[in-house]
């Protein structure tokens, strides 16, 4: 079936030019419109009901359901700013985005969420699943006519319109033969899982150790847990347990919490070098895997799953278009040599 994005694609403008030339809204260069109308007439595309409903005035509202931005290292933040930045290009298809934020270490918060929602008379959402327990009863209360796409976690259980995000048990296999690649001689390596309970990130974890097993004999691999909310002085009590290991090579962090653990091996004396892999290009992390304390960051390009969230929706609820179950973003390593020119 031919799209608005597919048109979009080859005529390499937005969305919402396309939808203005289509519709008569709006004034497009006339060289622009040309070039859109022949695609048009190419490809066969007409217009679908719902893009009838948008020029009778109807407006969609999107709710975002996220943990709040600052958490994580802020990097909340970022799937925020996509998420925005295609609620922005969808403004003229009367899309509105409204955020409702939880904290991830709080069920009692994901509840309020979810009752203020309910009230909201909402079109879809766009859910970041990090408690995973948690969320099978959130989905399971939510009204069955609602639909909803999943990102940065995936929910066993869910009935999902599609999910964004990472093979998360992949990137942890990655992040292990990263860390086989950076430590070759034989040493054992330590995990951070950082609390929460969270399936992605339980599945980072799974795929690391799961990939070290045949070397284990050589790289034997303990995890250690830390709790944010135990405070500096517990979580660096930890630090001191991992740097405390007998010849400890490497260190696997499963989340964006990374430059904690690289300030802290930063800031002592050490005899060895200790790796460090871990996930996302927060700003403590950049400014980190610059200065050579962190050598390799996993991204899963959380601004472009934000975007994709709101644009998914918009097909499947707004155009009525088939959409994707699954959107796999690619998994990046990212390094100091191409940072400067790596783009989500």
């Amino acid at each position: 079936m031919s799209t608005i994005k597919e048109i979009a694609r080859r005529a390499n403008v937005s969305i919402g030019t396309v939808d203005r030339v289509i519709h008569g809204r709006g004034r497009v260069a006339a060289k622009t419109e040309k070039r859109i109308r022949r695609i048009v007439e190419e490809i066969g595309y007409k217009p679908n009901i719902f893009a009838k409903q948008l020029r009778l005035g109807r407006t969609f509202m999107f709710g975002v359901v996220m943990p709040k931005p600052a958490q994580d290292s802020r990097f909340w933040a970022l799937p925020e700013a996509g998420a925005i930045r295609a609620a922005r290009e969808l403004t003229q298809q009367r899309v509105k985005v409204r955020f409702f934020h939880y904290d991830k270490f709080s069920a009692a918060s994901l509840f309020r969420v979810q009752r203020k929602l309910t009230r909201t008379g909402l079109d879809g959402l766009l859910v970041a699943p990090v408690l995973s327990r948690v969320f099978e009863d959130f989905f399971a209360a939510l009204p069955p006519d609602l639909p909803y796409v999943l990102f940065d976690s995936f929910i066993p259980k869910a009935n999902h319109v599609s999910c964004i995000g990472q093979d998360a048990y992949q990137s942890g296999v990655l992040s292990a033969r990263l860390m086989r690649l950076l430590a070759p001689a034989p040493g054992p390596l330590a995990v951070l899982r950082v609390l929460p309970e969270d399936y992605h990130i339980d599945e980072r974890v799974r795929g690391f150790i799961d990939s070290s097993r045949p070397a284990a004999a050589n790289h034997p691999v303990e995890v250690f847990e830390v709790d944010p909310h135990a405070g500096a002085a517990a979580r660096d009590r930890i630090f001191s347990r991992v740097v405390g290991v007998d010849g400890l090579n490497g260190v696997f962090v499963a989340n964006s919490s990374t430059h904690q653990i690289a300030a802290y091996l930063q800031s002592r004396p050490l005899r060895r070098r200790i790796r460090v892999v871990g996930y996302d290009l927060v700003s403590e992390n950049v400014r980190l895997l610059r200065a050579g304390a962190i050598d390799f960051l996993i991204s899963q390009r959380p601004e472009r799953q934000g975007y994709l969230g709101v644009m998914t929706l918009f097909r499947h609820v707004v155009l009525n278009e088939p959409v994707d179950r699954t959107i796999m973003m690619p998994i990046d390593i990212i390094a100091r040599e191409n940072l400067e020119h790596y783009r989500d």
